[in-house]
């Protein structure tokens, strides 16, 4: 994920590299998503300095600037990178969590009121997050499973040091809160306390001009509802702009999204995770007649799909179930053009066009429908992704054929990706918290980590030992420097909370309610420190009744505990899980 140091991002966006890559066309049938949604049935995408140059008939002769260029048949259907709006992408290394019964909202399985919590999600996530030695491989293993699913932007990576400052990692996926690019405007990910004091400040804060991702109404009962009327500071009068782009949305009624329709918002749609977890998702029919924008997002791998591929397959089955809502063509929108309509990047992102940035995600098969060709797609049908005009990911011989010069940056052979296919994720300027880690070494650190997590700080550090030098390898000169942790939400105060909600409001008062009165509080930190003691390094206490982890697989069809378990997810409605194990696998 690409990003800079927060008190350095006015000066970061004013020295933008211009992009610069291999120069390649490739051959295939194109799913521009521009508005008309044109398809051409055999066409050819021209790649020149990170942005497309020309869409064409493969029939028509090439830009003038592309003469040279040997055509690459992909024998693939080419769609615009997979744009995510929700994630949690740290916790994408733990497995899916056998969810033991329906709950009402968040607040009723997260934190203190789930007694296997810690065990589950919190514990290893601070033994993972919080050694400066595990973190880099945490960042690039979430990466990979992010792009080794179709996803060339995504949501919610952060990292946090000893001293305070703030900024996102630097690798090959983009970040919507972090781009480094003014052509595409940042989205904020959270909300501090005093601007969550009230409705107005919130209000305030939308009137900032950022898109604000925030999770709205996160259940389906009474108790979820109301964080979303509490956006109401006056009779009739709403925090609810075009900035406010509201994640879940599973309590509101028919009303509700007539108000956050009429007031210009947009929704994420999770369903996967919300079925898992409250046995219901959004009304998506309210929502569509009301006529909201909606984007996608998998949430994270604790109760969610490993990425974007596989949660349009679950959006895909909500939707046939709630009466086919939305086509096939809408569902692959939400992930690409509407997407990026949601965000202000429509002018460079979402559409495959000249002009446009080269962001690429090809499935195999070039017949049948064009939109069902990538829902029905699995992981080993992704052809190629290319992210800024690099091929980051794909099958061998098409990496090898558009990345030449790669040499042995490309990576083959990795546990958890088909056997058929390499990745690169090496970049010129990375981060100096993670360097240029291979994937490889990445994995077996964050599997070796995971599988010793019953023993104590010194013998967990001890089983990992041999195979931290390629960690220190890849930080390079910088492996002295400042110690950076993940910024995990209800973990530490970092003022990186990823489930940012607004607290509840007496109705009528508009008084804040204790956030001790209960489940449904809100769970945000203090604001961030910019000053003050360190993050606590590992202990034994964190590590107090922990138990061995598996190390969540990258791709579905090759972990066959994920596609088990998800046949076996009592929350999900008949027939659901069975379905979409198959579609996966």
């Amino acid at each position: 994920m690409r990003a800079t140091d927060s008190t350095a991002s006015v000066a970061s966006a004013a020295s933008v590299n211009v992009p610069t890559g291999p120069r390649f066309a490739l051959r295939g049938r194109i799913v521009t998503m521009d508005a008309a949604r044109t398809v051409i049935a055999d066409g050819v995408v021209y790649v020149e300095n990170g942005l497309i140059t020309a869409v064409l008939p493969a029939s028509a002769p090439p830009p003038e600037s592309c003469r040279d260029l040997a055509v690459v048949d992909t024998g693939a259907t080419l769609f615009p990178g997979l744009i995510e709006l929700h994630n949690h992408l740290p916790y994408n290394v733990l497995p899916l969590w056998q969810v033991p019964k329906k709950y009402g909202n968040r607040g009723q399985w997260g934190g203190s009121s789930n007694p296997d919590y810690h065990r589950l999600v919190t514990g290893p996530m601070t033994v993972l997050g919080q050694s400066a030695e595990l973190m880099p491989a945490v960042v690039r293993y979430v990466e990979a499973k992010a792009l080794i699913n179709g996803t060339t932007t995504s949501q919610g990576i952060a990292l946090f040091s000893d001293a305070g400052a703030r900024r996102l990692y630097r690798g090959v996926v983009r970040t919507v809160e972090a781009t480094d690019d003014p052509a595409l405007p940042e989205a904020a990910s959270r909300i501090a306390d005093v601007e969550a004091a009230d409705a107005q400040r919130f209000l305030a804060r939308l009137n900032q001009g950022k898109r604000l991702l925030l999770h709205l109404a996160e259940g389906v009962d009474a108790a979820a509802r109301e964080h979303f009327l509490a956006l109401e500071y006056d009779p009739g009068k709403w925090a609810i702009t075009e900035n406010l782009v509201g994640i879940h949305c599973t309590a509101l009624q028919a009303d509700d999204f007539t108000r956050m329709a009429d007031g210009g918002a947009a929704m994420v749609w999770s369903p996967l995770s919300n079925l898992l977890l409250y046995g219901g998702t959004a009304d998506i029919a309210a929502a569509k007649k009301a006529g909201l924008t909606l984007g996608l997002g998998s949430d994270w791998s604790v109760s969610g799909s490993k990425g974007l591929l596989g949660e349009l397959k679950a959006a895909h089955l909500a939707n046939t179930a709630a009466g086919a809502v939305f086509t096939a063509t809408d569902l692959v929108a939400m992930a690409t053009c509407d997407a990026a309509k949601i965000l202000r990047w429509d002018h460079a992102l979402g559409t495959l066009t000249a002009g446009y940035k080269a962001d690429i995600t090809a499935v195999t098969g070039t017949t049948g429908d064009p939109y069902l060709t990538l829902i029905d797609a699995t992981d080993e049908d992704v052809a190629v992704v290319v992210i800024d005009g690099a091929p980051r990911y794909g099958r061998t011989p098409l990496m090898k054929t558009l990345r030449p010069s790669a040499g042995t940056a490309l990576e083959t052979d990795v546990p958890g990706i088909p056997p058929t296919h390499a990745v690169d994720l090496a970049r010129d300027d990375p981060d100096p918290a993670v360097g240029n880690l291979a994937l490889a070494d990445a994995t077996a650190l964050v599997a070796k980590a995971l599988s010793t997590l019953a023993a104590k700080p010194q013998a967990l550090m001890s089983e990992v030992a041999p195979l931290l030098p390629a960690v220190a390898a890849a930080r390079g000169n910088n492996a002295s420097g400042p110690n950076w942790r993940l910024a995990l939400d209800e973990i530490q105060p970092t003022g990186e909370e990823l489930r940012p909600r607004l607290p509840l409001f007496e109705r009528g008062r508009r008084a804040v309610r204790s956030r001790r009165s209960g489940a449904t509080a809100s769970t945000m930190p203090s604001p961030v420190m910019m000053s003050g003691p360190p993050i606590p390094k590992l202990t034994a206490e964190v590590t107090q009744g922990l138990s061995a982890v598996t190390l969540d697989a990258l791709t579905a069809s090759e972990n066959a505990a994920f596609l088990a378990e998800l046949r076996s997810e009592m929350n999900l409605p008949g027939g659901y899980g069975g379905q979409l194990s198959k579609l996966l696998d």
